[in-house]
Formats: structure tokens, sequence, C-alpha cells
């Protein structure tokens, strides 16, 4: 089955379920599991350790102070998935989430695992009654991720995690919130729910002229749903400032069943000075492209199909900070251009804080050497410019148009979480300083992650079985060269294009298993990194070789395990050891270190807790980590490789 039938199949199951009266995102198709990835269920006792024996949060009742919208309700909390959240409305302090655990639990263990928008600060608290609260917990330095929080000793019915400093400019979000304990049983009676914040007035139209109208005279909070059809678009639908929402209130334009609604022709929306609008369920064929200039603010498109005509250059193009691209599937692109571009005002300014996550992108099939991205953050000129981007839990397959599945050409950006499978693109950070790669997934193609710019952070990444091609290298990591050193603010246009060579970049806990090449440089350019850090990888491979970097200065290697019968390469001894890892692979045939491994708390650095405190999976590291992407631990895990049912418009 082609990945364009497999999303067909799972649309359809969200179209069926939206016939009989229920909203297309409210329930995840069959295929998708209803327990956390790598969890087959409730943690035994044996699995997290005597102080935790049950999980006595799961499918109880659960209410928050507030909601985004009403795809990301509380239950999500606590449903067993980690594909789903709840998620408070953005930019508003304090926000709460309660669980009931019925009356006499006793709690000794909670686990939060936070979406992008997460606590800095913030109180687990437990009460008898909902009123009067007890602090089990007062956390003042989060830094999102997984809290795995021991050693708890409270006894109550209400749990609540009380919000009180976000980390983003976002709101609060949690993928699960799992308390641990014993429970006197007693009949669960969720607190009083909260009075909404977020108007419900919804508008059905069901012609393209009604719906101009609809939006024109809309008011902050309004829904307007447009019924299920085909429509012909002769004159693009024009959002203004006087069609804007709020933070707390946005304006939500939507399809009455996602996927239920394919507009036709030219074009479909254009955006102008408008903010705090929702663009949700529809299905695209236009042949030109979606641009949301910079006069307009926090414009989120989620739960729609692009499915382009190869007329138009690009199908969406983001120059508006804050602004959230979700659930959405690309797909069917033969031609020239990127599905999704971050740009921003001017020409060197990228767009702030974009939220990019659970995205499809599918079948990109343009045959040119480069102008084919998924995804592109920034471009040359944007190179110094620093966005904030959270790239997260996108999944791509056949992305084919371009060396770059992920093309990063500015700065402060984080990419993680994401699968890339069967893909000629890789991540690539050909411009900028200051990114992040964490905790990523590419397997079966041709490109693994590359590097130019100062100042990158790349870790616990998983690269295994890439091939090399005409134009792709085949290796895991590639530290690139340069044409210069370091841009800078004045340069001309032609010396912005240019390749900045690498410094001051670390490279830490990542395994590369059955690569073309592991870890390598390159000669085509003359300007050599510096201050490269090449630290507790994984590297084991039959072909190439595993570590050679031809020119290398100032490196520094240590605490390496490499393996296999291919050649070590120029990476001095001082920086490897060479001895099996055992790896094994998983179910997801996802290749893993064991127990018994040598990688197990064989970490030679120390400091990896400042940039990641989790392994690809999610699981907890603690006291020496182990080398390589993985750590062996009870904990459970949290995150798994990428499939179409965790992604895209109907996914949960």
């Amino acid at each position: 089955m082609t990945t364009t039938q497999r999303v067909l199949a799972v649309l359809a199951t969200a179209c069926l379920l939206a016939a009989g009266g229920t909203a297309a995102h409210a329930s995840a198709p069959a295929s998708v599991p209803a327990t956390a990835f790598g969890q087959a269920g409730p943690l035994s006792a044996t699995e997290v350790g005597p102080l935790a024996e049950t999980l006595i949060s799961q499918g109880r009742p659960a209410t928050a102070s507030s909601v985004e919208t009403a795809s990301f309700p509380a239950s999500n909390a606590v449903d067993g998935s980690a594909t789903t959240r709840w998620a408070s409305l953005e930019g508003v302090d304090p926000q709460w989430i309660t669980v009931d655990l019925g009356a006499g639990a006793t709690v000794s263990r909670v686990l939060l695992n936070w979406e992008a928008a997460y606590a800095s600060k913030y109180k687990v608290q437990i009460s008898v009654d909902g009123t009067t609260w007890t602090t089990l917990k007062d956390e003042t330095a989060g830094n999102g991720g997984t809290d795995d929080i021991t050693g708890l000793s409270g006894t109550g019915r209400y749990l609540r995690v009380h919000g009180t400093a976000r980390g983003t400019t976002y709101g609060y979000s949690l993928y699960e919130l799992q308390v641990f304990g014993s429970t006197g049983g007693g009949t669960p009676t969720p607190t009083p729910t909260p009075t909404p914040t977020t108007p419900t007035d919804e508008t059905v139209v069901t012609s393209i002229s009604q719906l101009q109208s609809a939006i024109n005279s809309s008011d902050p909070g309004d829904t307007i749903v447009l019924k299920n059809g085909s429509y012909s678009v002769s004159t693009a639908v024009s959002l203004g400032s006087s069609a804007s929402g709020s933070s707390s209130a946005p304006v939500t334009i939507k399809a009455e069943t996602v996927g239920g609604v394919t507009l036709t022709g030219a074009s479909s929306f254009t955006f102008s000075s408008v903010h705090d609008i929702i663009i949700q369920g529809f299905t695209f064929t236009q042949s030109t492209t979606i641009d949301v200039g910079s006069s307009s603010k926090a414009v989120d498109f989620v739960r729609n199909e692009f499915a382009f005509s190869d007329a138009a250059e690009h199908n969406l193009i983001v120059r508006s900070d804050d602004s959230e691209i979700a659930y959405n599937w690309f797909h069917g692109k033969d031609s020239l251009g990127v599905y999704l571009g971050i740009e921003g005002p001017g020409s060197d300014t990228v767009a702030k804080n974009s939220h990019i996550h659970h995205n499809y992108f599918s079948d990109h099939n343009f045959t040119g050497t480069n102008g084919g991205e998924s995804i592109r953050l920034g471009t040359s000129p944007k190179a110094l410019s620093s966005g904030g981007a959270i790239v997260e839990y996108n999944l791509f397959e056949n992305a084919n148009g371009d060396p770059e599945a992920i093309s990063v050409k500015s700065s402060g950006h984080t990419i993680r979480y994401n699968t890339i499978r069967d893909s000629k693109g890789g991540i690539v950070l050909r411009h900028g300083n200051n990114n992040k790669v964490l905790s990523n997934y590419i397997t079966g193609g041709n490109n693994g992650i590359r590097i130019y710019g100062n100042d990158h952070v790349i870790m616990n990444n998983y690269v295994a079985d890439l091939t090399e091609v005409t134009g792709s290298n085949g290796a895991g990591i590639t530290v690139g060269s340069g044409t210069l050193r370091d841009h800078f603010v004045g340069e001309s246009s032609e010396s912005r294009k240019k390749y900045d060579a690498p410094d001051r970049v670390r490279i830490g806990l990542n395994t590369l298993v059955n690569n073309a090449s592991g870890i390598v440089g390159e000669t085509q350019r003359t300007v050599v990194p510096l201050n490269v850090t090449i630290v507790d990888n994984i590297i084991q491979g039959s072909a190439g070789v595993l570590a050679d970097v031809p020119l290398m200065q100032d490196f520094y290697w240590r605490g390496n395990i490499l393996w296999g019968s291919a050649a070590n390469g120029n990476i001095p001894t001082v920086g490897y050891t060479r001895v099996n890892p055992q790896l094994a692979q998983d179910s997801a045939g996802v290749w893993k270190i064991g127990s018994s491994s040598p990688a197990v708390n064989a970490a030679f650095m120390t400091d990896h807790g400042t940039w990641v405190t989790d392994d690809i999976e999610g699981r907890q590291r603690s006291g020496t980590y182990d080398v390589g992407a993985h750590e062996v631990t009870s904990n459970a895990a949290t995150r798994a490789p990428l499939t179409t049912p965790n992604v895209g418009p109907a996914a949960p």
C-alpha cells in the first residue's frame, strides 16, 4: 500500500466517524494504539519501582482551567496515548489540570510528558475535597520534555498540576499526566467543570459568498462552518483585520468535517493584517501559493490536506509570527518549490515562534537537484535572524524533492522528535546558528544530518540504513566545510549564500547504524570547522568509514563506540573504543542496546544533561548516561518512530 493509499484509508475512517455524528478528531482510527508508544498497557510494579505500584490516573475523570480548542480536552492527558494532549488557552497564567483519582488515593510518583508548551514553574498538588490543596512538588526551573517526579507522599482524591509560569509564548500542554500509587476506590466524581472561557458562537454557511460575509462580520471566539462539498473559488476569500480573534478566543474557519470540503480554483484564502485565526479541515487543490503575510499574526492551519496543482511554486508560505501548522497532510508535489516555507518580514528577518507539528509530508518527487524541500525555515538572507521555531512530531516519507527534507536557513530553531523514512532528504543546517537537532529518526534514505554554521547541538538522534546515491553521501552525520568563516551583518547577498564552516558544534549521544558512512567531513570547500565536540556516539557499519573528517582541526573526540567491518577513519585513538555495543532490533526495527551492552553507564561526558535529560524514546536518563541514543531503564517509553496513524488530519 502506498503512503497515499494509507492516509486515504485513515481519512476515510475519520469521515465515517464524522458521518455518524462524532467529530472526526474525537476518535482515533482503529489502527492507532490506545496506549503510549512502547507501552503495552498500564505499568507494572516491576517497571516503575516499589514506590509506585500502580498507574492510577489512566482513564479517570479530568478537568482543566481552560482548553485551547475542543480538540485538546483535559481527558487527553489521561488516555494513555502519547499522541493526544491537553492544551490550555495560549498566553494566560496561571492554568491547571486536575484528575479525580477516587477517594483515598495515595500518590508516590507523577510523570509529566510535556508538549512544546511546557511550564517553567508549576506545583504538583493533592486535595481531599478539590478546594484545599497540599503541595507535593514545587518546580521553579522546568525545562519541558519529561518530568519524572518520584519519592512523593500524599493522600487525597484530586491530583492537580498547577502551572504558574509558561516556558514559551504558548499555553500549557501535556501529552500525558501519569499518577502512580494506590487507590482506595470510591465513585469517580469529576471536580466542577470551570466556566468556559471560549465563546461558542457558530455560523453554518453553504457557499463561498456566505463564507466571506460571515468572516466579514465575525467576532472573537466565532466559529464559521462551511458545509461539506466541493466549492469553486473564483475570487479568494479575504481575511483582514476585521476578521481577527484574540489569543484566548480565536476565529475558527472550518470544514463541516475534516476533509469534507474541497476548494477548487486558482486560490482559496488571502491574509492581510489578520490575527488569531484558525483554518481547519479543508482540502486545498489550488494552483497558486497560500501566502500568509508578515502583517498578520497567529494564523494557524490545522488538519488540512494540501494537494496543490504543480502549477503552484510553493504550497504554504508563512511570514507571520506565532503561527501553528499542525496535523496537516502535504503530498503529491512533482515541481520546483517547497511544501512549507517559514519566512518573515523583509529580506533578512525570519518569522518568530512557528510551531510545526504532527504533519505528514509525503510523495515529494521533484527531480531537480535543489529547491524541493519539504520544510524550509528561512532563506539565505535570513541566516542571522533567530526565529525560535519548534518542528516536532512530523513524519516524512518519500520526501525526494531535495537532499534537504528539513532545510534550516536561519537561527535559533529546535528540530526534534521527527521521523524521516525512505527519503532522499535529511536534516540540513544550511545557514544560521544556535539550532538544536534532538531525538529524530532518519531511516532507509540517502541523507542524514548535515551541518554548517555555529553553536549547534546534535544529540539523541538515530540514523540507520542510509545508502549513497548521486548527490547524497549516505552518511549518518556530515560536518561541513566552508567557503567562509562566519556570516556577518552587512555582508553582500552573494557572501550570505556561501557555506559557513561549523564552529562550536556538539555532536553527542547519537546512534548511527548501517549507513554508507558514519560521521564524515567534506573536502570540496577549504575553510575548516573548528571546536567541534563529538562524544558518546555509537557508530556501527560495514561500509565506508565510521569516523573520518579530512579537514579536522580543533576537534574533541571522546567516548565513542565503534563497531563493524568498516574502517575507523581518522578518528584519534583517544576518541573511541572498538567494542561490540550488542545492538538488537526491537519490534519497530530500531537497533538498540540492551542491559548487558558495554554502552550502559559508559558516557565519557558528564554534562549531557545541559542539553538533554531523556533519551530518544522519552525515557528519563539518570546517573552516568548510556552511550548512544537509547538509555536502558525501566521507565516507560513515550516516543517511537512515527507512522501514518500518528500524523495528519485524521490523527488523534
